[in-house]
């Protein structure tokens, strides 16, 4: 059973965001699944669903660089604006990149441990979700 029951992806890459989609398909995810292309326009959707008193999405796959605003930025925004009364969501960065300077960052953020080199497989989403 998924632990999650709204989850998030931010990704600017139409393939990546179909073979995360087509991987959760394959483990039966029942999560409702939101997904921007960008930081700023999840942002935006989030400050409309807080605004609506929906539920936010309890884990964000996010990609660290994407254009308009990236995946460090915004989770530096949306611990800004996510209400303190909710659980803050568990997030995880995904990157096509080998720079060491993304992982040291992903360090300043706490994320070390949440950290997924792209592609993502079923196998990697399977020990996230269940």
């Amino acid at each position: 059973m998924n632990k999650f029951e709204k989850i998030c992806i931010v990704d600017d890459d139409a393939i990546v965001v179909f073979g995360l989609k087509r991987a959760m398909q394959t483990l039966k995810s029942p999560s409702e699944l939101l997904v921007f292309e960008n930081g700023l326009d999840a942002i935006e959707g989030f400050q409309k669903m807080i605004g609506e008193k929906v539920a936010l999405p309890l884990l964000i796959l996010i990609d660290i660089n994407m254009p308009v605003m990236g995946g460090w930025d915004f989770i530096s925004e949306m611990r800004q604006i996510w209400p303190k009364d909710r659980k803050e969501p568990t997030i995880y960065m995904m990157t096509s990149s080998i720079n060491p300077k993304d992982l040291e960052t992903a360090k300043t953020f706490s994320l070390e441990d949440n950290y997924l080199i792209k592609p993502i497989y079923a196998d990697q989403l399977k020990g996230i979700l269940l």
